[in-house]
């Protein structure tokens, strides 16, 4: 009996707040169709406002740590520039390695569905690539999956401001589920903004 009274309280509960939540999107829907005077101010989109940290010029650092997918590891230098395009942010990278020259391009758009983000990134090669972003506090960790040189893989990778003119990303990989390992780190320094 005392279950089925908790049982009752629950379903009530729940009735009440189902209730109030219709009534609620009720009144946002009538008051939303009645003309206003007042010119509704433009919003930044979620992408502009969330990942403002990135826009701007910078200087790239990077240390690719040898894995099986490249046993020698590499270092280099670079520059990246993320500005806005629309509701997105758009980025350029290049980068001179001792594995040789490589550019990329980079879309990065919020997804309401699922509260994240999308990098799409091609690079000169013509490979694309479809990564996820999704934001943890201060962390913002991307995660995607591959198959290269008959290998499946997948990375996980987490982009920390560190300052205003300072931004590091870290990335560990799995090869064929041998486990994460360090992968690479990219440290990108501020040269201006947009």
């Amino acid at each position: 009996m005392r279950n089925q009274s908790k049982i009752s309280l629950f379903i009530l509960v729940a009735l009440a707040f189902c209730a109030s939540s219709l009534a609620l999107s009720q009144d946002a829907r009538s008051a939303s169709s009645q003309p206003t005077t007042k010119q509704a101010e433009p919003s930044q989109a979620p992408t502009a406002k969330d990942l403002s940290f990135l826009l701007g010029k910078w200087e790239t650092t990077i240390v690719m740590s040898p894995s099986a997918m490249m046993p020698a590891g590499a270092t280099g230098k670079g520059t990246a520039e993320f500005q806005l395009f629309g509701q997105a942010i758009e980025g350029h990278r290049s980068s001179d390695t001792d594995r040789g020259h490589n550019e990329q391009r980079e879309l990065i758009v919020y997804q309401n569905a699922s509260n994240s983000y999308l990098i799409f990134t091609v690079n000169s090669n013509g490979i694309a690539t479809e990564r996820t972003l999704t934001r943890y506090i201060d962390d913002w960790v991307v995660e995607y999956r591959g198959h290269s040189h008959d290998k499946d893989f997948a990375v996980r990778g987490r982009y920390k401001v560190i300052s205003d003119n300072e931004v590091r990303y870290t990335a560990e990989m799995n090869v064929d589920d041998s486990g994460f390992k360090p992968y690479s780190e990219i440290t990108l320094k501020r040269v201006s903004t947009n």
